[in-house]
């Protein structure tokens, strides 16, 4: 589960946690603010959980694996697990919320997984931006309310039950609806670009913080780093220099967001050879030093 700050409870509209495992939470103009400032609201990788951020009113710039979406009103941006992302800025009237479940819960109950699912995996993660009409949206927050009331039923014998059955739900009336958009079809099998783009992002998360050679990473995929580069800008828009260095940015800012590690231990961590190395690579890319960055 993505690490939830422990005072987003005050400054959200409304927070719910079941075994944090599924997190409901609501939030407005005034609340995104301050989220910007906590954890999960700020550039960084998450492993671990699905999550799905809804817009009632307004609207909010999100980046998605460094790719720039506005969520406008009736809309959901749904973020698979092992992505990138940084809630940007909403706007005055924003009104919405964010469900977060955790992979453990997902592929515990055998739902929402890249095979089980019936929208296909890759089509989700190039398209995590679905616009839905007023009777659309407000028929999955009614599941979403059924959701949150299920978790507060603290003493029924079968809650974890209900929990899977009411997310199942939910997951199964956004599939239904995404299928009627026609803007989704279940797919067989990814393109070989495709694949190749999936196996490098894999590949980056699991290796970033101590291979940045872009030869390091063809050579995994058995492809030239000529090819690997263009299939990236085909995929994503950015190179496979872009996106190694974003990657490592991001890995640097949630390791100096904790005041148990230092920089040079951030440093160590990220296969510098020294402090002074990663601070300047640090600002290079931020335009702050890795201090400035911590104290900000």
């Amino acid at each position: 589960m993505p690490i939830i700050h422990t005072n987003i409870k005050e400054v959200v509209t409304s927070y719910d946690n079941y075994k944090d495992e599924i997190v409901i939470m609501e939030f407005d103009k005034k609340s995104s603010g301050k989220l910007k400032r906590l954890a999960p609201l700020t550039p960084a990788r998450y492993d671990d959980a699905l999550i799905l951020v809804g817009i009632t009113d307004g609207e909010m710039d999100i980046q998605i694996d460094y790719i720039s979406y506005t969520v406008g009103k009736y809309s959901i941006a749904l973020i698979m697990p092992m992505h990138i992302v940084h809630f940007v800025n909403g706007s005055d009237k924003l009104k919405g919320w964010i469900l977060i479940v955790s992979s453990a819960f997902i592929e515990a109950r055998g739902f929402m997984s890249k095979k089980t699912s019936a929208i296909s995996y890759m089509q989700l993660k190039k398209n995590p931006l679905t616009f839905f009409d007023h009777d659309e949206y407000k028929s999955l927050c009614v599941n979403l309310e059924y959701i949150r009331g299920k978790m507060h039923q603290h003493i029924h014998f079968f809650q974890e039950e209900v929990m899977k059955l009411a997310l199942q739900m939910f997951f199964t009336d956004l599939d239904n609806l995404y299928l009627k958009k026609g803007k989704y079809h279940i797919t067989a099998s990814l393109s070989r670009k495709e694949e190749l783009f999936d196996d490098f992002q894999t590949l980056l998360w699991e290796h970033c913080k101590k291979n940045r050679n872009v030869k390091f990473y063809a050579d995994k995929l058995c492809i030239t780093t000529q090819y690997l580069s263009s299939i990236l800008k085909e995929q994503s828009g950015k190179s496979a220099s872009q996106w190694i260095q974003e990657t490592l940015i991001t890995e640097a800012k949630g390791m100096l967001k904790s005041p148990r590690v230092n920089v040079q231990q951030v440093a160590n961590k990220l296969n510098f050879p020294d402090q002074s190395t990663f601070g300047k690579f640090f600002k290079k890319h931020t335009g702050i030093s890795p201090m400035t960055f911590r104290k900000s």
